[in-house]
């Protein structure tokens, strides 16, 4: 289904708003993840910048490619498509509310249909992806890395050590939301608390 680029607001648009609405305001970046092909950039908005946490945050992604503006810029493209995520998770939406994404993102849509014969997504991704925050009761399961990957998500709690206790207990919870991850039907539940992965006290990526 063809879409007008023209139809949806640029991230400019919603960046001027919320300074006009909020001086004392923020709006901060970080790379979270990048390997050289894919960035991953995380953005979070403060309404005022004293505030203890952010009113908002979302993630953007972004591939390298072999022309255009990602060929030299694919982590500012990023960047720029997470300020309007963020922004729109802050409640910077226009009036029809079927047109959240921001231009740059519908821009990002309409390059992947132009590409002739574009890489599939992949069937399988690393546990590199996707984070665990505090302790991890083993290896990531490929189910929980492709679902936390398709709703953008990267940081997660291992609830697996509670299981036995719990059974109906989400096996990982976002970081940064009220999101549960359960595994496929029939997946059996570990009746003991699986062996823990002693993680890096630095940054994975």
């Amino acid at each position: 289904m063809g879409f007008n680029l023209e139809d949806y607001e640029p991230v400019a648009a919603r960046i001027a708003k919320f300074w006009q609405d909020h001086p004392n305001g923020a709006i901060y970046s970080e790379l979270v993840f990048d390997d050289g092909n894919r960035c991953v950039i995380k953005s979070e908005v403060w309404f005022d910048i004293t505030n203890p946490r952010p009113t908002a945050t979302d993630y953007a992604e972004e591939l390298l490619s072999d022309r255009g503006v990602n060929s030299t810029s694919r982590i500012e493209n990023g960047t720029t498509s997470a300020h309007g995520r963020a922004l729109a998770a802050a409640g910077y939406l226009p009036s029809d509310w079927s047109k959240k994404p921001s231009r740059e993102e519908m821009a990002k849509v309409q390059r992947l249909q132009s590409v002739p014969n574009a890489p599939q997504k992949p069937q399988e991704a690393t546990g590199d992806a996707v984070r665990v925050r505090g302790s991890q009761h083993g290896e990531l399961p490929q189910w929980l890395i492709m679902a936390a990957l398709e709703q953008h998500i990267f940081e997660v709690y291992d609830n697996r050590d509670t299981l036995h206790e719990n059974p109906k207990r989400p096996w990982f919870k976002c970081t940064q939301s009220k999101t549960g991850f359960w595994p496929p039907k029939g997946t059996p539940i570990p009746q003991t608390a699986p062996e823990v992965v002693s993680l890096p006290d630095e940054e994975p990526f």
